[in-house]
């Protein structure tokens, strides 16, 4: 339960009046403003009384029966002489801000009265934290509640491990000056500082299949900011928010600090796998998703999994890897539920062409996998220039040696590579896939980087194109000949 004490150092008059701000589960509630008059007469009125021996007794009286009156439920108080201290008991409360006024100017914290805060939030753990994607900006909103506010000093921490274990140093702090008195907010983008500290990669384990493997440590972040006022006058709570942070991204209609809905974290629950290929299915761990089953049609593969959720960056966010060829050598279709939602995964052979196993970073900032099962033609791109070798030996050359030298060789290999008919609930796999900034083949037991090269894709519907297949250019993203000096 959150509280704020108010300490009275002086009677208040007719036309006072007091402000308190809070806020529930951080959103912002409506002020609640007392105005002392002769004899209240309505709601949020105070009674203006005979003062005592005590300065401030007669007020903190006063303004406690005015205030029980306003709020009948929700609160309890204590009054201490010119001393009143009020409760929440409100879930998610807390008190944002305390301020006075005489009539025509605010009131001098220390001089009219004194305020603590005493806010209790919610402990932080990975049940109630929300994910960041930082590949778009992620702001901190800083409300300015009074006039005499003129700045914040803001820190933020990053860190990975456990959760709790909040570093003793920010790796970034500012002061910024408020420009005017009428400048109402600020927002301040975190995300590049996040981006900066991850690294995002996966870590494709395909013994003992169906299996649960962890994030990196550099795949997600842990990220805390405190926010403090500069304010001679008032007294106001510290801004405090724990969050965690991926690399993924937002779009546009989903408005500021996009956040993933679902827990699963693919934003396409049926595609075709190849026999020969693997399923990556990334999920957030937070307590949720407390067991799923992962099930095919002709009983190959009948497992129920258990994650663990833990406080640990690791384990916030997991993957589920099946090795199709090892776990479901005869079945046609692969299933992965917990009960609420459910993944279908069609196996297919491809007798033909070999199959390309794709692994990419979506939406999410996170790793999936899909199938290019079609046609692929690969190609090799040389650039090259030119050195003319006129230089004669003793008044003579050598006849074997170049006169048109290649120099300054590169090299870069591309392929063609044709999806294979789809279902169109995969088009926003293929969306991703071009706009995503880590891209690989799986081959050989091992990731190998592309990146893709089509600069535009018409989605097709089966409605309108009937059978769907895309053609898509890739690049391999190193240099055919080794030049890594």
């Amino acid at each position: 339960m959150s509280s704020v004490t108010i300490e009275f150092l002086i009677d208040f008059e007719i036309d006072y009046s007091l402000t308190i701000g809070a806020e529930i589960n951080d959103v912002i509630q409506p002020d609640k403003t007392w105005t002392w008059v002769a004899t209240r007469s309505a709601a949020y009125e105070v009674t203006e009384g005979t003062p005592t021996g005590n300065a401030g007794e007669t007020t903190a009286t006063n303004f406690e029966s005015a205030f029980l009156l306003d709020n009948p439920s929700g609160y309890t108080t204590v009054r201490t002489v010119n001393s009143l201290v009020i409760t929440s008991t409100t879930t998610g409360e807390i008190f944002n801000g305390v301020k006075g006024s005489d009539g025509s100017q605010f009131l001098v914290k220390g001089v009219a009265f004194n305020i603590t805060f005493n806010n209790t939030e919610t402990p932080i753990d990975n049940s109630n934290i929300d994910l960041a994607l930082v590949r778009s900006p992620h702001y901190i909103n800083v409300p300015f509640n009074f006039s005499t506010t003129t700045g914040i000093n803001a820190e933020v921490f990053i860190w990975d491990g456990d959760l709790t274990t909040v570093p003793s140093t920010p790796i970034y702090e500012i002061t910024k000056s408020r420009p005017t008195t009428d400048f109402n907010e600020f927002n301040i983008n975190v995300s590049k500082i996040v981006r900066d500290n991850l690294e995002p990669s996966i870590n494709i384990d395909l013994t003992s299949t169906p299996k649960i493997v962890d994030s990196t440590d550099d795949s997600v972040k842990w990220v805390k900011y405190v926010v403090n006022y500069i304010d001679a006058e008032e007294t106001q709570p510290e801004i405090s928010f724990t969050i965690s942070s991926v690399d993924g991204y937002g779009e546009y209609l989903e408005g500021v600090n996009p956040t993933p809905s679902l827990d699963w974290l693919s934003d396409c629950n049926i595609r075709k796998v190849s026999r020969d290929g693997i399923i990556v299915l990334p999920f957030l761990n937070r307590g949720n998703i407390t067991t799923f089953d992962v099930v095919s049609n002709g009983s190959d593969v009948n497992q129920t999994i258990t994650p663990t959720a833990t406080n640990e960056s690791t384990d916030f966010i997991q993957y589920l890897l099946v090795d199709v060829a090892s776990d479901v050598p005869n079945d046609t279709v692969l299933s992965v539920s917990d009960g609420t939602t459910t993944f279908l995964f069609y196996i297919e052979d491809e007798c033909r062409y070999t199959p390309k196993q794709v692994v990419f970073k979506n939406k999410q900032g996170v790793f999936e996998s899909l199938t290019l099962f079609k046609k692929s033609k690969e190609s090799l791109s040389v650039q090259k220039s030119q050195f003319v070798n006129n230089y004669l030996t003793n008044g003579v050359y050598d006849t074997t040696r170049h006169q048109i030298k290649d120099i300054n060789i590169t090299a870069k290999q591309s392929i063609k590579c044709n999806t294979g008919f789809l279902n169109e609930q995969q088009n926003v796999l293929f969306e991703q896939m071009l706009v995503s900034d880590q891209v690989y083949f799986y081959e050989n037991n091992q990731l190998v980087p592309i990146r893709p090269t089509t600069s535009s894709l018409e989605f097709k519907t089966r409605i309108n194109d009937g059978l769907i297949n895309y053609e898509l250019d890739l690049e391999y993203a190193f240099n055919y000949i080794q030049n890594v000096w």
